[in-house]
């Protein structure tokens, strides 16, 4: 027994010692690692010849790792001409004689490289494709984030009396938020907004260019802020994806007057803070994107100094896993910083939630509107203006 091991160790010597000429000869990359590997494939043939399947799981895992290394930087069909057929052939040449079973045990083997390097190659597919998809996720991701980020507000108007901030921190997988301030000298209104987008990458950002520009084309000549979205709306139920939802809060601010006039499709957190504490603003219509028919109303607010509008993405009282951060911590979080300016509570805000937790799964967004100064006495003579006039007491 002991001569029979020491002849199929030099058999093996021989078969490997071949290989590795007929590797040199055809110009295979037959690195000492994978030259370490045949020879762990013959050494494990040596063991089996009696009985194959006692040893058919360690050749197969042999096998997977030798493709696996091999097609880096070989196709498939060289790897099995060089790592099966030139090995095989090599076998063969120094087989020796005195195994009945090694016609047998050959053949098994061969099956066996023939599946471990199928499923190698399968599996480096797999990998490839998910690095693609990985790849076009990634370049999609930057379109995105470039889209989301251009369109948002390059400078804050300066209003007397009243000073706004706004924050987006676009979350690992971006979303479609989107806020905006812009001031209409012709007509003296400052227009707020601030939507939230279902769904993700670059959809998501392009449709937050189509409320952005559907929402501001029809300002111009519309006599309510609920026209506006009552119009932005029906355009969006008809040209975007069924699936797609948004919410909405928008606003019309008359600096003349210190008069926020608000339409709410469906949006939180949004909420006013004064001295005596902060009160929801109350939806005033549904998510946009459901009905081209949806109905919108809207609601006025008078303001008064050191009063403080607050409009927040849902990825503020969303973010946490179990415990939210909430609304209640966060108009707690206003209230107790509200004699900061805007800027300084947005970044307070925003610090509290990346604290509260490290890496949010939504975007977070806000705008803040706080006045500073005192509301001036109306005249009765004064022009006519766009918008109802209906109040409400807070």
């Amino acid at each position: 027994m002991h001569k029979e091991m020491e002849r199929l160790l030099y058999h093996q010597k021989l078969a490997h010692k071949a290989w590795l000429n007929k590797a040199f000869l055809t110009g295979i990359a037959a690195s000492e690692e994978r030259s370490q590997l045949v020879w762990e494939l013959l050494v494990a043939f040596g063991e089996g010849i009696e009985d194959f399947d006692k040893v058919a799981e360690d050749v197969h895992k042999i096998a997977c790792e030798l493709a696996g290394k091999a097609l880096l930087d070989t196709p498939i069909d060289m790897v099995y001409k060089h790592y099966r057929d030139y090995l095989l052939d090599a076998m063969l040449d120094y087989a020796g004689e005195g195994h009945p079973k090694l016609t047998r045990a050959m053949v098994s083997f061969a099956n066996v490289i023939s599946s471990a390097f199928c499923e190698a190659n399968s599996n480096q597919l797999k990998k490839t494709i998910r690095l693609r998809r990985t790849e076009r996720f990634n370049q999609e991701l930057t379109v995105a984030k470039k889209i989301q980020s251009h369109l948002l507000p390059k400078v804050i108007p300066t209003i007397p009396g009243f000073d706004f901030a706004g924050l987006l921190i676009p979350a690992a997988e971006i979303g479609g938020d989107y806020w905006s301030i812009k001031f209409h000298p012709k007509d003296n209104i400052v227009t707020l907004k601030l939507a939230d987008i279902t769904g993700h990458g670059i959809a998501a950002a392009t449709l937050v260019a189509a409320v952005k520009f559907t929402s501001g084309g029809y300002y111009k000549g519309a006599q309510s802020a609920a026209e506006v979205m009552q119009q932005t709306n029906r355009v969006l139920t008809i040209e975007t994806p069924h699936e797609i939802l948004i919410s909405m809060i928008y606003g019309w601010l008359r600096p003349d007057t210190y008069e926020l006039t608000i339409v709410n499709a469906g949006h939180a957190p949004a909420f006013i803070c004064t001295k005596d504490g902060c009160v929801d603003m109350p939806l005033t219509g549904p998510l946009m994107g459901l009905t081209e028919k949806a109905a919108y109303n809207e609601v006025t607010y008078t303001l008064a100094k050191d009063d403080l509008v607050f409009f927040g993405s849902d990825g503020i009282i969303e973010a946490g896993i179990g415990e939210r951060f909430g609304l209640d911590r966060l108009k707690a979080l206003v209230m107790e910083n509200k004699h900061l300016s805007a800027n300084e509570i947005a970044d307070i805000v925003v610090r509290s939630v990346t604290d509260f937790v490290s890496q949010p799964h939504d975007d977070i967004s806000l705008l803040i509107t706080k006045v500073v100064g005192e509301a001036p006495a109306v005249s009765a003579e004064a022009k006519p203006r766009r918008g109802s006039k209906k109040t409400r007491d807070y």
